[in-house]
């Protein structure tokens, strides 16, 4: 069995499975990213999924009652995404007014709306179906699927392996990757983004050269809720075909911290995106072992919570880096404290690996038969002492980022230690030993070169 879930992860399906549950994370993290970059942090996003989610399959199944089967089963779906979409955008509207207009306060107005998204998509569903766990018993449609030519299945080498992983994935998956790019230039390359940034950074001085900060915020705001509307209906028009209560599981949260993981960039959003993908479909293929069902359950509350201390420290960390640059002015070395943040943002997420390691090299111990015999329990011994000692030599780093900065190489060494070891450690399952020490150090110590450390030995 446990042989089967390995070469399982190694698979083009699982892969997929990646895709498919790294889309409603990544989605609602590109509306995070547009309003944290103008400086309104949307903490509402939860209940905004929730509500979409909720509202998408009710509308896709009434549908079919209001315009007859067959038109409804064609325009069902769109019309529920659309006004799925709408309740979040207005929700996301009235999370603006309350802050902007209102001058309350932005995260407890966002809890508000957690709140609100959470018990009255509860309260309605019990009104129309008699039931306050899913809506099971009303015929809810799902977003199409994207079928790929049969021809690329014929590319050599590549070919077969693309497309398993890409055939059949529901439209939002592509559409919350192509959004990637979109908001990209979006941000980069148009004068609104120009304006949105400037806004974030300094609305002081975005407002004395004409920009109307209010109306930027306001915008931004709504624009976050129309991508966390998207993510919501994939949760239950694309990865599911009913509404479940409370289904986004923390996701709205998780979203809040991918930008931060990410660099403040869409590329970089969306790799952090997947990485928590990753992570709840390998939590889903651990659930196939004969292993107590907590563990997997429990991994995307532990990435969770890991999200929001994440964001907590890493906010932290951007306001203490803004006070050197205003301080500093034109002395400012913005291009070594982006190193010095990227690479902490490594280091919080070795931790995260390292926790998860901690929690499957107890579970390895103490259900041995789950995992393979009772080899096992060295393999989860060795694995819950290394992620232990990596967890806390990691951890100076993610609590005080000028200790990156006084102690660059012993940062380096930590880091290229641990991500060797995680990497050394997947590579082992499919190859030999040393290859796999040779490649998975190699690599660490070249992803460590390539996101800061150049600047930080030059800078020496």
């Amino acid at each position: 069995m446990f042989e089967n879930v390995i070469d399982g992860i190694f698979s083009a399906a699982f892969l997929f499975a990646v895709l498919r549950v790294a889309t409603p994370i990544l989605l609602p993290s590109m509306g995070a990213l547009l309003s944290e970059k103008a400086g309104v942090i949307n903490i509402g996003l939860e209940g905004m999924m929730l509500s979409s989610a909720f509202t998408g399959v009710v509308v896709s199944a009434f549908s079919q009652d209001w315009f007859g089967f067959e038109t409804g089963v064609t325009i069902g779906p769109w019309l529920g995404l659309a006004l799925g979409v709408g309740v979040a955008m207005l929700l996301s509207l009235a999370l603006a007014f309350f802050h902007l207009n209102m001058k309350g306060d932005l995260i407890l107005s966002g809890i508000a709306i957690n709140i609100f998204g959470s018990s009255a998509t509860v309260v309605i569903m019990y009104e129309l179906t008699g039931d306050r766990g899913n809506t099971s018993t009303l015929a809810s449609l799902q977003m199409p699927f994207i079928q790929l030519p049969e021809i690329i299945n014929q590319i050599p080498i590549v070919g077969q392996f693309a497309y398993e992983v890409f055939n059949n994935q529901s439209i939002m998956t592509w559409i919350a990757f192509i959004s990637v790019f979109i908001v990209s230039f979006f941000l980069y390359r148009t004068p609104f983004g120009m304006h949105l940034r400037a806004v974030g950074e300094n609305p002081d001085a975005a407002a004395s050269v004409g920009i109307n900060v209010k109306r930027v915020r306001y915008q931004s705001l709504l624009i976050s809720g129309f991508f966390a509307g998207l993510g919501g209906i994939h949760m239950s028009m694309g990865y599911l075909q009913l509404f479940q209560r409370d289904m986004t599981n923390g996701r709205g949260f998780i979203a809040l911290v991918t930008p931060s993981l990410g660099g403040g960039h869409p590329v970089g959003t969306m790799v952090a995106s997947t990485i928590f993908g990753f992570f709840d479909a390998l939590g889903i293929r651990l659930g196939s072992l004969e292993i107590p069902p907590q563990l997997p359950q429990s991994i995307p509350y532990f990435a969770t919570v890991l999200a929001l201390v994440i964001y907590a420290l890493q906010r932290r960390i951007s306001n203490r880096v803004s006070e050197m640059r205003t301080a500093s002015g034109e002395a400012f070395d913005a291009d070594f404290w982006k190193s010095i943040q990227r690479i902490s943002i490594l280091h919080m997420l070795l931790m995260v690996v390292s926790v998860i390691g901690v929690v499957t090299g107890i579970s390895m111990v103490t259900t041995p038969r789950g995992f393979g015999g009772d080899d096992a329990i060295l393999a989860g011994a060795l694995i819950f002492i290394a992620s232990v000692v990596l967890l806390l030599i990691s951890m100076p780093f993610v609590t005080d980022i000028f200790r990156i900065q006084r102690r660059w190489a012993a940062s380096g060494i930590v880091t290229v230690a641990s991500l060797g070891i995680y990497l050394t450690l997947l590579l082992s399952l499919r190859l030999e030993m040393l290859i796999s020490v040779v490649i998975g150090f190699v690599a660490s110590a070249l992803v460590w070169y390539m996101i800061g450390g150049r600047v930080l030995m030059r800078s020496e």
